[in-house]
């Protein structure tokens, strides 16, 4: 609902997740980060998306992201398997 992730999409409430892992937080252009993530340095890997994504708001205070974050483990698995895909 607030990304895209298709190679080339527009950006929507969130920036287009299409090649996210590996890239540097806060670098797709067109979009309106928060400061939080645009200076915040963070490479979204593998571990680190899944610390993320358990509470976006506890890892990087001052995000934007409206999100309260997956607590299963196996959750945050699907998902950062899912944005392993977008990708060339």
């Amino acid at each position: 609902q607030c990304h895209t992730g298709n190679k080339g999409g527009n950006n929507g409430v969130g920036p287009n997740l299409w090649g996210l892992v590996g890239r540097k937080s806060g670098t797709i252009e067109g979009f309106s980060y928060s400061k939080a993530n645009s200076e915040s340095g963070v490479v979204w890997t593998r571990e680190v998306l899944d610390v993320y994504l358990e509470n976006p708001k506890k890892f990087m205070p001052g995000t934007k992201m409206a999100f309260a974050g997956l607590k299963k483990a196996q959750d945050r698995a699907d998902i950062i398997a899912y944005l392993e895909s977008l990708t060339d």
